[in-house]
């Protein structure tokens, strides 16, 4: 304390001095309208600049992780196209649409802000109308589901994660020959994720693969939900208690992709007229 006191007054004078000298620039910006859009501006170029700066830094320590991320996505692009054909004498066949044409169409887009520590997370993304999202759109990350497009202006969109307690996806598990039950969150580990609706007499254990069944419209089929994490049984009730591990650490998340369900329109004209006739 007496050091401090007395390097305060041996530098008094220059303190006084710079003190006096900002106090003098910050009245001068303040009054002079030329003045203060100069220093407004610089200051904002600052700011901007140190903002840049810092995200540069954050996206630079998190190359490994995407990298690793497109690894894997890569891994399983290549092993999904090996299921598009079937071997042959000396030919492949290509399985295509019925129709001929591609079921979804994909778009990237980067993330703008999330959430993971609230009961219900939403994810920004900087995509919208303009870009051709539109609500109910499913949404992945490089490695398995992430949510569902809720809201859209026109050059960003509102996603619905899958760490949210109103998110709902239809799993399936092929090891076992699973398609049932449903996806949903209980609001408490970010990294785990609720199926529900497995009779105890199916034969379910940790370690398995759950994907996005063929029974839903909004996912493609076939995408990483995650792995099975726990399998449980509580008292007397017919079905398991089932924890899975996500495939997507919505804490690391930076890139997304929204699909577009190409036969989206045709499916909500048959569930209206099916709804009229009700």
């Amino acid at each position: 304390m007496v050091f401090l006191l007395r390097l305060i007054r041996k530098n008094l004078f220059l303190m006084v001095y710079l003190l006096l000298m900002l106090f003098s620039i910050l009245q001068v910006a303040r009054f002079n309208i030329y003045q203060q859009s100069y220093f407004f501006n610089t200051s904002s170029s600052f700011v901007n600049g140190t903002s840049r700066m810092k995200t540069d830094i954050a996206d630079y320590f998190k190359l490994s992780d995407v990298n690793k991320a497109l690894a894997e996505e890569n891994k399983r692009l290549r092993e999904e196209l090996s299921a598009n054909f079937l071997a042959g004498d000396s030919a492949r066949l290509i399985v295509k649409d019925s129709q001929g044409r591609k079921k979804y169409s994909y778009m990237t887009a980067s993330v703008v802000q999330f959430t993971t520590h609230l009961q219900n997370n939403f994810i920004t993304i900087d995509k919208g109308s303009l870009d051709g999202v539109r609500k109910d759109m499913a949404v992945l990350s490089p490695s398995g589901i992430a949510g569902i497009v809720i809201d859209v202006s026109d050059h960003f969109s509102l996603v619905l994660s899958a760490i949210n307690t109103q998110f709902k996806a239809t799993p399936m598990i092929p090891a076992a020959n699973f398609r049932d039950g449903s996806i949903s969150w209980n609001g408490k580990d970010p990294s785990l994720i609720q199926l529900n609706g497995v009779s105890r007499f199916e034969k379910i254990s940790p370690g398995m693969d759950v994907l996005t069944s063929n029974y839903s419209v909004k996912f493609p089929p076939g995408i990483p939900i995650g792995k099975i994490y726990a399998v449980n049984k509580t008292g007397g009730s017919s079905f398991f208690d089932i924890e899975v591990k996500l495939a997507t650490d919505f804490r690391k998340l930076s890139h997304v992709y929204v699909v577009s369900y190409n036969y989206a329109k045709q499916v909500d004209t048959l569930n209206r007229r099916a709804t009229r006739g009700n």
